[in-house]
């Protein structure tokens, strides 16, 4: 059975994609100059409204999407060696809370990798941790919608359209998970808040 693991987890790196070692003070300097010339000229709605408000009437009780890296890993093996490098700084740069800077790298791969659900569940991840919540919605829409079915995109969008309070879309995609054996139990979870938060 796999079992979902927060991106935070220190077990994390064993799921990097590439071993070449970086300079990481040179890489976040240089990506931090380019995030904020990429804000400014409004490169893309994602990177405008990244720190913009959450909606007022969002039921957030309790819940905040895990990532399953091993449902990501998949998609992710489409990607160039580089692009992968790419991700992997993203990874770290989430492990280390550097949420705009992880969003700049995933907003780049996203631009030449749209239909990827993996980065877009990467990059809904971090518009959450934003408090961007509608973008973050948006990304967790656009991942389900790519590819394959998969159990876990809709347990991520089940999450996600519960903290935007879009009751609907929530009650959709719990449908689409409530047998499934990993992610089943804390869909029936979810469903129960819901039903609670709606009375």
């Amino acid at each position: 059975m796999t079992q979902p693991c927060s991106l935070l987890d220190s077990g994390l790196d064993r799921y990097d994609f590439s071993r070449h070692k970086r300079n990481w003070r040179g890489a976040l300097t240089r990506r931090a100059v380019t995030f904020v010339l990429l804000v400014l000229s409004g490169f893309t709605p994602a990177l405008a409204e990244a720190a913009g408000p959450a909606k007022a009437n969002e039921p957030q009780r309790n819940v905040h999407p895990d990532l399953d890296l091993r449902a990501l890993v998949e998609p992710l093996q489409g990607l160039m060696p580089a692009e992968r490098e790419i991700v992997d700084e993203a990874i770290e740069l989430i492990k280390q809370k550097r949420h705009a800077l992880a969003l700049v790298d995933l907003s780049r791969l996203i631009a030449s990798n749209p239909m990827n659900s993996a980065l877009r569940v990467l990059r809904a991840y971090v518009l959450l941790e934003l408090g961007n919540v509608t973008g973050a919605l948006d990304d967790a829409r656009g991942a389900e919608a790519s590819g394959v079915r998969s159990a876990y995109r809709c347990w991520f969008l089940a999450q996600v359209a519960y903290l935007a309070g879009n009751v609907p879309l929530c009650r959709r995609e719990i449908k689409h998970v409530a047998g499934d054996p990993s992610y089943g139990p804390a869909a029936e979870k979810l469903r129960r808040n819901l039903e609670a938060a709606s009375k």
